[in-house]
């Protein structure tokens, strides 16, 4: 397998897991799971700024896919409700 095709599956993996613990996490509390993923998604670009040591493919196809699940899901809350 080739690197790439590595980075690719573990973006796929994380994306896919975040989302689904998001989901759960928007069916419990649809309010307070908006509130605590815009607190979360904070800090994730933060880290993602914070990479002057070099984190390397895999932990930025990481943490890129899990800013791309937050956003997703918090685009679907916005979506369903007010802002």
């Amino acid at each position: 397998m080739s690197v790439t095709r590595f980075i690719e599956e573990s973006y796929d993996e994380t994306f896919a897991a975040v989302h689904a613990a998001l989901t759960v996490m928007v069916r419990q509390d649809p309010d307070r799971a908006r509130h605590t993923i815009r607190g979360i998604l904070k800090g994730l670009y933060i880290r993602q700024g914070n990479d002057w040591t070099g984190r390397g493919a895999i932990a930025d196809a990481g943490l890129e896919a899990s800013i791309a699940a937050y956003e997703c899901i918090l685009a679907d809350l916005t979506d369903d409700h007010s802002p």
